[in-house]
């Protein structure tokens, strides 16, 4: 079989949309941009039989520091393996030639979480995912001088940065991926300091469901109750929103994290996603 791998920029898109729309064997990381607007980049590869698409692997980067493997999509005939482990080998060349040392990915089936053990990818972390129907708890005692306002547009800048500072690999994102975040969130607030934002959260809504998709504090202001002062006006923000559940991502080794949710009322729902790591050399 004439097998040979080409980038996605330099494919039909109209070709590759068509097989993604297809009944294909497929993995989708949770990711801010919908897989088929990444099937364009440099670092979506495509595997073709003579001039037959048999497989598509991204591998997008977040940072220079590191990429996420965003989706993988197969055709549905055994090969499933074989096509991964080609477009891994020319995907991880790619990264190495880009000077990016890491590659995560989660694993939220069986199968696709075999593919990465037998690749050489070993577990880094687990998520949790946390869920209430009403936040609990009492405006804590904070500082007469930090305000909470609604995010704006105009805030971004400083968002970044701030992300930045509170968030490690893998976890941070880049200004693109941050920007659809807050434009795809229901409610966006920050807490400030003269003006200037130490914390902020952004939270997305699907039907009568709430995700709680970044929250972060300065790691100068943590352990004031700034978090806890968020989560207390994100609940008085939707107070008369009919709202039936508050969901929540953490890792499970983020023991402030969890104990902040926890003692908000959050309680742990289904089983832990692990998060897979491949350290380039």
């Amino acid at each position: 079989m004439n097998l040979n791998i080409r980038p996605g920029d330099l494919c039909d898109q109209t070709e590759l949309l068509k097989f993604v729309n297809s009944p294909v064997l497929g993995y989708e990381h949770l990711d801010w941009f919908p897989s088929k607007s990444r099937l364009a980049e440099p670092s979506t590869f495509c595997l073709y039989s003579s001039e037959k698409l048999e497989a598509i692997l991204s591998v997008s980067p977040e940072t220079q520091d590191f990429a996420w493997l965003r989706f993988f999509f197969t055709r549905r005939d055994g090969r499933h393996t074989s096509n991964f482990n080609l477009l891994l080998e020319h995907a991880l060349t790619w990264l190495k030639s880009q000077g990016v040392p890491h590659l995560f990915s989660l694993a939220t089936s069986g199968w696709f979480e075999n593919l990465l053990i037998t690749k050489g990818f070993n577990v880094q972390n687990r998520v949790i995912s946390l869920v209430t129907s009403q936040i609990s708890g009492s405006l804590p005692n904070t500082s007469s001088d930090l305000v909470i306002r609604p995010m704006r547009l105009s805030d971004l800048p400083q968002i970044e940065e701030l992300d930045r500072l509170c968030f490690p690999p893998p976890w941070q994102l880049n200004d693109l991926s941050l920007e659809k975040c807050y434009i795809s969130s229901e409610y966006s607030s920050l807490v400030a300091l003269a003006g200037k934002p130490f914390a902020f959260q952004i939270t997305t809504r699907f039907l009568d469901n709430l995700h709680l998709a970044r929250l972060a504090v300065d790691p100068k202001m943590r352990g004031e109750g700034i978090a806890k002062a968020l989560l207390i006006d994100l609940s008085a923000h939707f107070q008369d929103g009919n709202i039936d559940l508050i969901s929540v991502n953490t890792q499970v080794d983020n023991h402030p994290s969890l104990g902040l949710y926890k003692s908000m009322g959050f309680k742990q729902e289904g089983t832990l996603i692990p998060v897979y790591c491949f350290d380039l050399p």
